[in-house]
């Protein structure tokens, strides 16, 4: 063996250690996301996330994450600039999970009604647990209606925690069983979804009400996923935290990280916004 063949071997050797140490733990910088290949997602696409008061950090960054991995243009919004300037050149509103009560208090009627004026208008909504909980008419908190207004982008009542899915205030691994596989947010879904349950909503439409459900939480067989149509646009509302991912650090997040989802749920996720753009 010469010279050259000993420094062949001991670059081999430090590539070899490279990859087993890896990055170790740390989270995947933001710069260094894989992208998905899909050409109907680009960074035409403009999505806002609501990050103002209440919002719960850990899904806020997830989903920008997701979004970033769609290749979409990803900008954070707070309650001052939808009551001044609306959502005007954005094509996705998405509300993360926290506290819908404090949504309600921040937003004013006036950005309330630029929230639904966009939606009307060909905007997509998309709400994850405390975001799904502000889409309705009417939120039940642990059996009390909160006093409190949400936007009304469809008929019918967010109603939770439901301690039958995950006793409050644990959060832990839910099955979300696909009941509508003819719809494209989950024709290509297997059964069922496994999801992060961390005191979300079921989701029950009201009388008259064009949503369709999409999922049911397994075992007491309710609501958990929506498609709604909203004039000229479109809402997809989920109870769970499919952004969140327990087995991987992609989404900048260590949380529930001792749970296993069983598989990523961001293929749901961009399925939706696919249907959201009028794919």
């Amino acid at each position: 063996m010469d010279l050259r063949d000993d420094v062949i071997l001991i670059i081999l050797a430090a590539l070899l250690v490279f990859l087993l140490i890896g990055t170790g733990g740390k989270e995947t910088p933001i710069n260094e996301i894989e992208h998905v290949d899909e050409e109907d997602l680009t960074v035409e696409t403009r999505v806002a996330i609501y990050s103002g008061q209440g919002t719960w950090n850990e899904s806020v960054v997830a989903l920008e994450r997701l979004f970033l991995w769609m290749n979409l243009t990803v900008e954070l919004v707070d309650a001052p600039q939808i009551n001044g300037e609306g959502l005007e050149g954005f094509d996705i509103f998405c509300v993360p999970g926290g506290d819908m009560y404090q949504y309600s208090r921040d937003i004013s009627p006036e950005g309330k009604e630029k929230i639904k004026e966009f939606v009307l208008g060909g905007g997509g909504y998309l709400g994850v647990c405390g975001g799904a909980y502000f889409a309705g008419e009417r939120v039940v908190w642990r059996g009390d209606i909160l006093p409190m207004t949400p936007l009304g982008l469809y008929r019918g009542t967010a109603t939770g925690p439901d301690d039958r899915v995950v006793p409050y205030p644990g959060y832990n691994m839910c099955d979300v069983e696909i009941t509508s596989q003819r719809h494209p947010i989950t024709a290509n879904l297997s059964q069922p979804c496994v999801m992060l349950y961390y005191w979300g909503p079921v989701l029950v439409p009201g009388e008259g009400s064009c949503a369709e459900i999409l999922g049911v939480y397994g075992g007491i067989k309710l609501p958990a996923m929506l498609a709604v149509p909203c004039g000229s646009g479109r809402v997809f509302l989920v109870g769970c935290h499919p952004e969140i991912e327990e087995d991987s650090l992609r989404d900048g997040s260590t949380f529930a990280e001792e749970l296993d989802d069983q598989g990523s749920d961001w293929e749901l996720l961009q399925s939706a916004v696919l249907w959201l753009e009028g794919h």
